[in-house]
């Protein structure tokens, strides 16, 4: 199980890059920042995903899902606005 950090870029679904759509695409679970994210982002996700907005989430709740999945063996695509790196609260995420 792996959890992805994605960045959308701008915000624009054309500006994401291949390597980010395409884990969005394969993973069972992913979680993204609704209030930031356009839902358009997320929608390329498999049919059968676990699609859930975390903007109205604590930390502690994203925390329990990621933690869900990997009891399940999922891999989850964690997408954040911009670029996780600079911008989200990855280390928090990490940790």
């Amino acid at each position: 199980m792996t959890v992805h950090f994605i960045g959308a870029g701008p915000g624009d679904p054309d500006l994401i890059t291949v390597r980010g759509l395409k884990l969005i695409q394969s993973c069972p679970v992913c979680l993204y920042a609704g209030s930031l994210v356009p839902e358009q982002i997320v929608a390329a996700a498999p049919g059968d995903a676990r699609v859930i907005d975390t903007a109205p989430m604590h930390l502690d709740e994203i925390i329990a899902e990621i933690k869900d999945a990997h009891d399940k063996g999922f891999d989850v695509a964690r997408v954040h606005s911009g670029d996780p790196s600079i911008y989200g609260a990855t280390a928090e995420q990490m940790r």
